[in-house]
C-alpha cells in the first residue's frame, strides 16, 4: 500500500519536507486529504492536508508547543476544557491521550464538515469524555452569520451580515445548562471575536469559574471587530490578569516574573504581565484570576 502524504512525509528529513512537495504527491496519488497526523508524541488525530496551515503540523513536526505545555499543567488536576473554535479537534485530541479519563473536552465548532473530522478522531480515543457542540460561540443564543473560508477552515468567522445562519451559544448559558462548576481552562481561537465570545461570559467572570484563557491575540482580526485593547480592557476589568506565556515571548520580554501561587494547578508555569506598548501584532495570552499569581521568588 502506498503510504499517505502525512504518514510518509513525517519520515523524511525536515529539509525535504516541503508544501510543495506534499500538494504534489497528493495530487499523483489522488488520495483523501482528511489524514491521520501526529499531533504530539503518541496523539493523533484527523486533518486536512490541503490546507496550507494544517501541513505545517506534519512538516515542523512541533504543533502548538506553548499550549500543550501550559495546558498540561493548568488540567493536570482534571476538570472542564473548553475548546472554542475547535477548527479539527487537534488541541483537544492533542490532550486527550495524557487526560481522557481525568478531563472533559467540550468543543465548540459550527463547520460540519470539520465536526465530522472531529466525531472520526474521537474514535480514537474510546475513553475519551467529548461533548461535540455544533454551534458557533457568541454574545447570545440563538442564530448568527458565520462566513465559512474553504481554503483555510482557521480563517473562517463570524460575519454581520455576509455569511451563513449558524446556531450559537453564550458561555455562562452553556455552563448554566450543563451545571458545571468551573471550567479549568477555556482555549479561544476565533479570529477577532474573542470579545463577542467573552462579553456574555460576565458571570463565569465575576466568580472566577473561569481558571483560565488561554487566547489567541491578533491584531489584525481584533481591529475589524473592535480596538485590540478592548479585549484586554474587559478581561482585566474582572480581576483578571493577562500575561506572556509563549516561550519566545518570555525571552523577547526579559523573561518570566511571575507564576500561579503553590497549590494552584499551573503552579511554576512561567508568566510575565504584558506591557500593552510592547505587545507584538501576533500572539497567544494567557488571561488568569490575578489572585492566583505571584511574583517568582
Amino acid at each position: 500500500m502506498i503510504p499517505r502524504a502525512a504518514a510518509l512525509f513525517e519520515k523524511l528529513p525536515r529539509s525535504l519536507r516541503r508544501h510543495r512537495l506534499m500538494t504534489v504527491w497528493m495530487q499523483l496519488t489522488g488520495e483523501d486529504p482528511l489524514q491521520l497526523v501526529r499531533i504530539r508524541d503518541e496523539s493523533l488525530g484527523y486533518a486536512d492536508m490541503r490546507d496550507g496551515f494544517l501541513r505545517l503540523i506534519v512538516i515542523d513536526g512541533d504543533f502548538e508547543h506553548d499550549f500543550f505545555r501550559i495546558a498540561d499543567q493548568l488540567l493536570q488536576e482534571g476538570g472542564h476544557f473548553f475548546d472554542v473554535g475547535a477548527n479539527h479537534g487537534l488541541l483537544s485530541f492533542g490532550l486527550a491521550g495524557k487526560f481522557s479519563e481525568r478531563v472533559r473536552f467540550h468543543l465548540f465548532e459550527p463547520n460540519p464538515k470539520l465536526v465530522s473530522a472531529i466525531r472520526r478522531s474521537a474514535e480514537l480515543y474510546p475513553r475519551m469524555q467529548i461533548t461535540v457542540n455544533v454551534v458557533a460561540v457568541s454574545d447570545h443564543d440563538g442564530v448568527i452569520q458565520f462566513a465559512f473560508d474553504e481554503e483555510q477552515s482557521g480563517a473562517s468567522h463570524i460575519s454581520e451580515g455576509n455569511g451563513v445562519p449558524v446556531p450559537s451559544i453564550s458561555i455562562d448559558a452553556y455552563i448554566k445548562k450543563n451545571e458545571l462548576p468551573e471550567v479549568a481552562l477555556l482555549k479561544l481561537d476565533i479570529e477577532g471575536h474573542e470579545l463577542t465570545a467573552l462579553r456574555e461570559a460576565v458571570k463565569a467572570f465575576q466568580s472566577h469559574a473561569i481558571k483560565g484563557i488561554y487566547f489567541e491575540y491578533f491584531e489584525k482580526w481584533l481591529r475589524r471587530v473592535q480596538p485590540p485593547e478592548h479585549l484586554l480592557d474587559f478581561v482585566e476589568s474582572f480581576g483578571y490578569g493577562i500575561y506572556f506565556c509563549r516561550e519566545a515571548n518570555l525571552e523577547d520580554y526579559g523573561g518570566p516574573t511571575h507564576t500561579l501561587m503553590r497549590g494552584v494547578p499551573g503552579h511554576g508555569i512561567p508568566l510575565r504581565p504584558i506591557e500593552r506598548s510592547k505587545l507584538p501584532p501576533m500572539t497567544d495570552l494567557i488571561a488568569l484570576p490575578a489572585q492566583n499569581v505571584v511574583p517568582l521568588s
